[in-house]
């Protein structure tokens, strides 16, 4: 299945990247838990024919493309080192923030995100983290034949006081990412799903986790709308851990 082989190499971390970290620290897709904070990520690939993961495959682009190959070297040695980043910028790769929620006692969630069409970003902050684009890539959704991956980001059980802050951005003060080495707060955030969508494609597709093989979340559903200048994305899915 083109799915399967796709999920290898996809963003925003593959499986041997946070989605290997995730399954270290005990997520257990079996069990739910209470509400968790979570965000969904536009991972758009304007020039999907430079992409180098997947050349010739219905879904041509992945993890190398916005990494590179030493830095994802360097997580799978087990000492990632994010200096060593370093995209494939010829194949127009966006990472945006898309939306974010909380999920209900049961983990449930809906996350609905719209896009437009507009010129490279540019000027954004390209020294960390930020908000809108959380690596620094500079780039828009310039190409509505883009490749397209939703991803869904896990960011831990939900902080009183602090939903606004986990719910905004991708990485932030109440969590801790190994694989960025940015903040060491007591909630582990993760990449935890995703659904992709091959250049052009609309419609209805699966979403995964993130795993070794990944695998098929049930009762989820990814939609993906491409009308004129605008992207819409709705994803309806559980989060489900028992890592906190």
């Amino acid at each position: 299945m083109r799915k399967f082989f796709v999920t290898l190499f996809t963003l925003l971390m593959a499986a041997s990247v946070l989605g290997a970290n995730a399954h270290a620290g005990g997520y257990d897709y079996g069990k739910h838990f209470g509400p968790r904070a979570v965000t969904l990520w536009w991972v758009i690939f304007n020039n999907p024919d430079a992409c180098t993961a997947n050349p010739g495959a219905p879904e041509q682009c992945g993890a190398v493309d916005i990494f590179g190959a030493p830095y994802l070297d360097s997580v799978a040695n087990g000492s990632p080192d994010p200096s060593l980043i370093a995209p494939n910028h010829a194949s127009g790769v966006a990472v945006i923030y898309a939306t974010g929620a909380k999920t209900n006692y049961w983990g449930k969630v809906r996350l609905t995100a719209s896009i437009y069409r507009s010129e490279a970003g540019g000027g954004l902050d390209l020294s960390g983290p930020n908000s809108v684009d959380p690596l620094g890539l500079g780039r828009a959704f310039e190409n509505t034949d883009a490749e397209v991956h939703l991803v869904v980001r896990d960011h831990g059980h939900r902080v009183r006081g602090g939903l606004l802050t986990q719910i905004t951005n991708f990485l932030e003060p109440y969590c801790s990412d190994p694989n960025l080495l940015y903040f060491s707060g007591d909630n582990l955030c993760a990449d935890v799903q995703f659904a992709v969508f091959a250049p052009g494609e609309s419609g209805k597709d699966d979403v995964f986790a993130f795993g070794n093989p990944p695998s098929k979340q049930r009762r989820s559903s990814a939609h993906l709308f491409r009308q004129g200048d605008m992207l819409q994305a709705v994803i309806e899915t559980r989060i489900r851990s028992a890592n906190d």
